[in-house]
């Protein structure tokens, strides 16, 4: 019997000693980590392989636009704000320069969206002051006039920096009244025209149009010095017999027509005859006959930008068709969204050229800056600059 206990005793000893080592494989302490076989991949781990999901992009928050006033338009971009919360930060330039300037000063991270004329785009992208953008984030480009996409506009080195909104084409404007055949851009050789005339003090505009009409293109990345000495010396010869020279813009070109103080005004568009037969006088434009020199606003963001998910969101309501009607029927621009003119009125939508739009645009010539590091023979931005103040000189005013 004692031998039996004993061995009872035994087996019950060796039982607790096995329900102990079990508990302890259950609930390992932190000291003594359980290894796992090397084959073994955890439930919540994700596969080398795998493509982890696409973050939602976070709009909202507060957005530094630095522009032109107006292609901000409040009434074109408050279902934007009101829908993520958005608070746009806006200054304002007084020319395009200012964005260049502005935004060396201010250095990367202090704007996060902007326009400017399409001038600018070649230098701002090959100095890195914008970023390349991703196609897919901006759904309403594909609603462009197709012109837009088939030339490549806003592509430098076939990436896309900027996107297209607002068009028209230089030309002059002119009282029909008193000039009976519509005038070409030999205008200031007309002795009849001597001194009754206005020219523009919008240089860099100037030096574009003369080049145009001189058969050198706008592409400034290929005039040699020897083309500016042509470029300045045709702008030399206009000037001499300009009556005045413009200073304040559009408005002062229609007030200049309307008063009768000059019959011609150059470097104008299609906004300054409407305004001056606004007022009853009869005011035309025309685009003289050979190539289009096209003037063009872009929207594009800026490289630093602390909130680039909004930024995309606010380019892509820039050229949505609903900004753009709001925007081209309140400055009576033409633009670049095809579904926009829908939503115009029909006597906006034929003033502005909607039925030969997509001609004009594949048609146009750009203006294209110099490369910012041009040698001789090519030309400079600073070498442009000087040569217009020369012409300027040469005008008397």
């Amino acid at each position: 019997m004692f031998k039996s206990i004993k061995q009872i005793l035994i087996g019950i000893l060796i039982l607790s000693f096995l329900l102990a080592g079990c508990q302890a494989a259950q609930t390992p302490t932190a000291e003594v980590p359980q290894p796992q076989a090397a084959t073994q991949v955890p439930p919540t781990a994700v596969p080398p392989t795998a493509v982890p999901p696409t973050a939602e992009p976070k709009i909202g928050g507060q957005l530094n636009y630095l522009g032109w006033e107006g292609y901000d338009l409040a009434e074109a971009f408050q279902p934007l704000y009101d829908q993520y919360g958005i608070v746009l930060n806006t200054t304002y330039i007084g020319s395009n320069d200012e964005v260049i300037t502005k935004m060396k000063a201010g250095g990367p991270g202090t704007y996060d969206v902007g326009d400017i004329h399409a001038r600018y785009l070649n230098l701002m992208a090959k100095t890195g002051m914008i970023i390349p953008l991703d196609e897919s984030k901006l759904p309403n480009y594909q609603e462009l006039f197709p012109a837009w996409r088939d030339i490549g506009f806003g592509r430098v080195d076939g990436k896309l920096y900027a996107v297209p909104a607002f068009f028209s084409t230089t030309g002059l404007c002119y009282r029909a009244d008193k000039i009976a055949t519509e005038p070409t851009w030999d205008f200031y050789k007309d002795p009849a025209l001597k001194g009754k005339y206005a020219v523009s003090s919008n240089g860099m505009s100037d030096m574009y149009i003369w080049a145009m009409t001189l058969g050198l293109g706008q592409d400034a990345t290929k005039w040699t010095q020897d083309d500016l000495a042509k470029i300045k010396a045709r702008g030399m010869e206009e000037f001499k017999n300009a009556a005045t020279m413009v200073t304040g813009g559009g408005g002062e070109m229609k007030d200049l027509l309307v008063r009768g103080d000059v019959d011609l005004v150059t470097d104008c568009w299609s906004q300054v005859a409407a305004n001056a037969q606004k007022e009853g006088v009869d005011v035309k434009f025309v685009t003289p006959p050979g190539p289009i020199k096209a003037t063009v606003d872009i929207y594009f963001i800026f490289e630093g930008t602390k909130n680039l998910d909004t930024a995309y969101a606010w380019l892509n309501q820039a050229i949505s068709a609903e900004a753009l009607a709001a925007m081209g029927t309140a400055y009576d621009s033409a633009v670049t969204n095809k579904k926009a003119y829908d939503l115009m009125a029909p006597e906006v939508k034929e003033k502005l050229g909607y039925q030969t739009m997509n001609d004009v645009v594949s048609l146009a010539d750009f203006n294209v800056l110099p490369d910012p590091d041009a040698k001789a023979p090519n030309v400079t931005l600073d070498e442009i600059f000087a040569a217009f103040e020369e012409v300027k000189a040469t005008s008397g005013q």
